[in-house]
């Protein structure tokens, strides 16, 4: 179809578009051709008169769409001389997209740093990552993570700490990785409440920006620092259920060509978990289950069993002071099979697929992309059922 010059069609996927003649842009990167994926609205401006091809939903409206407040940022952000900026703003307000258009066009490298550990386009779910690009993207999906860091959760909510131990050792490396590039840093929605604030404060200390970019106002805490208002581009929110369905194929996307991998505890190490960490001992036997394994820490004492078993709250709180521990975890390997975990070498490579653990042999099995030499696997707080998250307790 023919379009007219300064005019944006904005794209609903899932869409193809084709630009068969003429000048076609998308948060100022020109496209030949786009596949926009289910969940996603891509505004496709036009710069001169054009032929093009949508195999989708559309609706064409005169003029560019995006918010002159934009256009603005990019003029303080080189009037100022600002290298470091943070994105601030609630869920589905346009975060990812204005880091996109700023990550075009604003001159030289850009470190992409993205913190959403929900909905993460640098990484995948449960991990925040970052990388290097020179612009000429359409989404910051596009940047290849270079490092980053596994969480194992879809929310910072009750894991702060983690998130900020995370936040801190990727910003410590692209310090001394980044000259005097520009450091686009993409944030969590998570912004009301007194834990959001003290959260989004810790953030602020440990990234130091120059410049926080507010979708919205202001709000009262960030007033002490050097801040913009810019204006939402967001034409439809996510469903809960949308935002669900787009972490799914995230996670297929990134476990794609998966191969099954053993590891020796000892020659990996294991994080963010207690197993195989203490000594083991002798479980009195009050289960109706086979024990396979049991292990006694400072703190903490793992049980595994051959199948699934209901425990009652007096029984654990009986085991608690018996073996004088705060924590007791009672697992089996059905209930942790399909937990999702991080892989690292020197830095973080992927993610995984946890499938068997060998306690005689201290192996652990893991379904992986990931071919690289790996030093530690980090387990998460959930598993994937068809690719669909389920929040399990692990030791």
């Amino acid at each position: 179809m023919f379009v007219e010059r300064d005019t944006t069609l904005l794209v609903e996927g899932y869409a193809e578009v084709k630009v068969e003649e003429g000048c076609v842009e998308v948060f100022g990167c020109k496209i030949r051709d786009m596949i926009v994926e289910r969940g996603k609205i891509y505004p496709f401006y036009v710069l001169e008169d054009s032929e093009v091809v949508v195999n989708g939903k559309f609706i064409a409206v005169k003029g560019s769409t995006i918010p002159r407040s934009w256009e603005n940022l990019l003029r303080k952000i080189k009037d100022e001389g600002c290298k470091k900026i943070m994105l601030f703003g609630e869920t589905d307000s346009g975060k990812s997209s204005l880091a996109t258009y700023l990550a075009n066009k604003l001159e030289g490298r850009k470190w992409i740093v993205d913190l959403d550990v929900g909905q993460s386009d640098v990484a995948h779910p449960c991990a925040m990552g970052f990388g290097l690009t020179y612009g000429n993207i359409t989404s910051i999906s596009q940047v290849d993570m270079l490092d980053g860091f596994f969480v194992g959760v879809v929310s910072p909510t009750g894991r702060e700490a983690r998130c900020l131990q995370g936040i801190a050792s990727m910003m410590r490396k692209i310090e001394d990785l980044r000259c005097d590039d520009y450091v686009i840093v993409d944030t969590t929605g998570w912004v009301r409440g007194k834990r959001a604030r003290s959260y989004k404060l810790a953030k602020i200390e440990m990234i130091k920006p120059d410049l926080i970019v507010c979708f919205g106002e202001v709000p009262h805490y960030l007033r002490e620092f050097n801040t913009f208002e810019v204006e939402s581009f967001v034409l439809k929110k996510r469903s809960r259920e949308l935002r669900s369905e787009i972490r799914r194929r995230l996670y297929e996307r990134w476990l794609e060509n998966s191969e099954v991998r053993r590891f020796k505890v000892g020659e990996i190490e294991l994080g963010n978990t207690t197993l195989f960490k203490g000594e083991e001992v002798e479980f009195l036997d009050v289960l109706d289950v086979k024990v396979l394994f049991a292990e006694k820490g400072y703190d903490f004492l793992n049980v595994f069993v051959e199948k699934d078993v209901k425990v009652g709250l007096e029984l654990v709180k009986a085991l608690l002071e018996v073996y004088n521990v705060s924590d007791i975890c009672i697992f089996s390997m059905n209930q942790i099979r399909g937990l999702l975990v991080g892989l690292y070498s020197d830095k973080y490579l992927g993610c995984g697929i946890l499938r068997d653990i060998d306690v005689k042999k201290r192996e652990i099995e893991v379904e992986t992309p990931v071919n690289k030499r790996v030093k530690r696997v980090e387990f998460g707080e959930i598993k994937l059922e068809n690719f669909r998250e389920v929040v399990v307790r692990v030791p």
